[in-house]
């Protein structure tokens, strides 16, 4: 009912007009609104799972070590060994860092120079290498952090000689490069779609007209979605990272453009029937607006069932899209109709649909292939389903890489500084653990004592090479120890030496004297399965300590990089076992109540997964001994998952609606032979545009986002021509009026 109330009023020769104009307005206000940049954090930290042990470490860190700030590396390499040349290079370069020149945001210069004691932590063994950490306080993904970065680099810089590399990365220039890429995302994903799109769809439609009504539609949903959505996220105090809106752009241009597709095929056929444009057009939104709202609510649902998710980045991006494609999904049933009325026949020019009183529909290539599928249904699925399967078999290939690293190019500058510090240090140096032991104890003699006997527990696991704290600051196996510690703290000598020890010593120690840090290196890669089991693994060994030490008022937690990767993959292992399942589910409820059957929905939705399974199998091939990948982004799974089967169905409900519909009229083989006649062209055009939006991702510098645009595309390329032009059509056949059990469809005669 209310689709005909709205199809009535879009289609009447005023109603688009007003239709037209309230779009218009609706991008009028959005450009007073806020944008997406507003609520947009690309630091990884701030997207942790709630409750986990490295969110409350982190928690702990800003308020009990708020110098703490943020670690930037400079890294000199030698591989002839560092010269007097190069040490000279490197003061000159730490004496700047410490000169009024540089803003108060530079905490602070860990060095050879000002801390001797801890040459053996900044020289390599061979001494090729040399570390000089540069603590930098604020917001980094601020424009005041991402230029300090640069200055310094650009000043560091100058001492590169012939035989000197000098890189600046760690933590704090892995961010600022990771800034940098997603600062210039949203702007060429933008532009890269919209021309990938025009020069499809001017394949397409061999027109230069009708091209641009998707790219209009999409160009007004993508303005106010990011008005509408900020508004909605400042809201809620939700934040979304650079890649967030990146996907939301090639979703929206997608499944946009799909949908106009839908609505511009169906309406170019009614126009040989139809002399009038409205009548036309009215049929054609009563007719395919269902098929467009049950695929916009697929993907509203899915988006839904995403804020279920426990990694923060991955529930963020919930909102956003849902509100994104609500709008597209409206525009495709209002605004698109509207233009194209307003355009009339003229929107497919030169090829312009003539009315004819008896339209004969030719014989396309599409109805060739679905006769050809009909005649041998149980072959064509068993051939199809044993292709998928083997593809699948590269599932064995499946090992997620949490190394933040693996997505960023080898010639980035944060990149090259960390490899620098693989080849000349232990594995664990570049990037070291944090615990905080937290209580309600006051600082004494005994404190020092207890510190220690833990340092000592954490130093025992097989996969920590040093262990420094208030007890040890310079490493279990440093120049000083408890003793030492206990003789500053609580002695009236206050020699030089001792001030030099204690000062070190306070470092790990907050201003009220109640958290104490722990800074551990493993010996193993800090992104390495065994590093990240080792969190776990030192988590149970600090719960035991403080069970044996009987302190009940104190507690630890443990952050850091290798930490965060640990809860993040514990996220992301329940998000794929929780919310995937629920994607599936909601798709089958949604697919159950439009075709009003029970059975359609199980095979469509086998079918999603056996083509879900067939692509991440290839992919997982092609990451491996094409592109050479270490591995898959932790995330790849879960999202392609989730776009394959939100954007995929489209196409089942499509095809199905359309294959009812004939079926209503024909027998059921012939009702599938014509609906894949006239649907297998739209869908195939539509999967390529899809595809090739996704494919885009692939053109960026960041490796996650490469294979989730390349997994989705193949993807979808499967979906297009196997699952939905060959085996759902095969399975339709084979089952005949059981399809829409426990419904039953009146057709000329049953099959």
């Amino acid at each position: 009912m209310i689709m005909k109330i709205l199809s009535n009023f879009v289609t009447d020769a005023k109603g688009k007009w007003v239709t037209v104009s309230l779009w218009f307005l609706l991008v009028f206000l959005a450009s007073l609104g806020p944008s997406l940049i507003d609520v947009t954090e690309n630091n990884a930290s701030s997207f942790l799972p709630k409750g986990a042990d490295s969110t409350l470490a982190l928690e702990v860190s800003r308020e009990a070590f708020p110098s703490d700030g943020i670690p930037l590396m400079i890294i000199f390499a030698n591989q002839n060994g560092l010269s007097e040349d190069d040490y000279q290079s490197g003061e000159n370069i730490n004496r700047w860092l410490a000169s009024d020149q540089l803003p108060d945001s530079v905490g602070g210069v860990i060095s050879i120079y000002n801390v001797p004691a801890a040459s053996s932590e900044l020289i390599s063994p061979d001494g090729t290498t040399m570390n000089m950490i540069v603590n930098l306080i604020g917001e980094p993904s601020s424009d005041e952090f991402t230029n300090l970065v640069k200055d310094i680099r650009e000043y560091a810089h100058q001492y590169r000689t012939e035989n000197l590399a000098i890189n600046v990365g760690g933590p704090g220039g892995l961010i600022s490069d990771l800034v940098a890429v997603f600062a210039t995302i949203d702007v060429f994903l933008l532009l890269a779609s919209a021309i990938l799109v025009l020069v499809l769809l001017v394949i397409i439609y061999r027109s230069p007209v009708i091209p641009f009504i998707p790219l209009i539609a999409v160009s007004f949903v993508y303005f106010v979605a990011g008005a509408v959505g900020a508004l909605i996220l400042k809201q809620f105090g939700i934040n979304v990272n650079g890649q967030a809106t990146g996907i939301m752009t090639i979703i929206l241009f997608g499944s946009g453009t799909d949908y106009c597709l839908f609505i511009s095929s169906r309406y170019r056929e009614e126009l040989l029937k139809y002399k009038d444009k409205h009548e036309a057009m009215n049929i054609t939104v009563k007719a395919v607006g269902p098929a467009v709202l049950s695929s916009g609510s697929t993907i509203l649902v899915a988006s839904a069932i995403l804020l279920l998710a426990s990694l923060g980045s991955s529930s963020a991006l919930g909102p956003i899209l849902a509100i994104a494609l609500f709008l597209m999904m409206i525009a495709a049933i209002t605004f698109v109709p509207a233009l194209l009325l307003i355009l009339g026949r003229f929107s497919f020019w030169p090829i312009i649909p003539r009315y004819q009183d008896n339209p004969v529909i030719k014989k396309r290539v599409y109805g060739v292939i679905a006769a050809w599928v009909l005649e041998r249904p149980m072959k064509v699925i068993s051939v199809s389903i044993a292709v998928l399967a083997i593809l699948s078999s590269g599932l064995l290939l499946y090992n997620p890489n949490y190394d933040s690293l693996a997505s960023l190019p080898a010639e980035t500058e944060s990149v090259k500084g960390f490899q620098m510090l693989r080849n000349g240090f232990p594995a664990g140096e570049i990037s070291p653990s944090y615990a905080y032991l937290v209580t309600k104890d006051d600082f004494n003699k005994e404190s020092i004592n207890i510190i220690d006997k833990i340092a000592v527990d954490i130093y025992n696991h097989p996969n920590v090479a040093d262990v420094s704290t208030i007890s040890r600051p310079f490493g279990i196996n440093g120049p000083f120890d408890k003793n030492d510690i206990n003789a500053v703290f609580f002695t009236d000598i206050n020699n030089q030496n001792n001030l030099y020890l204690k000062n070190s010593a306070l470092r790990f120690m907050s201003e009220d004297t109640k958290v104490f840090r722990f800074d551990i290196v493993f010996d193993d890669n800090p992104f390495s399965s065994v590093s990240l089991n080792s969190i776990n693994e030192l988590r149970n060994i600090s719960k035991n300590s403080l069970d044996e030490l009987k302190l009940t008022s104190t507690y630890m937690a443990y952050g850091g990089e290798t930490a965060e990767a640990t809860d993040t993959r514990t996220a992301i292992n329940r998000d794929n076992l929780i919310v995937l399942p629920l994607v599936l589910l909601s798709i089958a409820i949604i697919l159950a109540i439009l075709l009003r059957s029970l059975v359609a929905p199980i095979y469509l939705c086998l079918t999603i997964l056996v083509t879900f399974a067939g692509t991440l199998g290839i992919s997982l091939i092609f990451f491996e001994y094409v592109f050479g990948h270490s591995g898959i982004s932790p995330g790849t799974l879960f999202y392609v998952f989730v776009f394959l089967n939100a954007l995929g169905v489209d196409y089942n409900i499509y095809v199905m609606s359309r294959i009812k519909e004939e079926a209503q009229k024909k027998p059921l083989d012939i009702a599938v032979k014509d609906a894949i006649s006239v649907t297998g062209g739209v869908i195939t055009s539509a999967g390529l545009i899809l595809a090739g939006t996704f494919a885009v991702f692939m053109t960026l510098p960041l490796i996650d986002l490469f294979q989730l645009g390349f997994a989705v595309s193949v993807g979808v390329i499967m979906d297009t021509f196997i699952t939905r032009t060959i085996i759902v059509p095969a399975i339709v056949s084979k089952l005949g009026d059981k399809n829409w059990w426990p419904s039953k469809l009146e057709s000329a005669s049953s099959n």
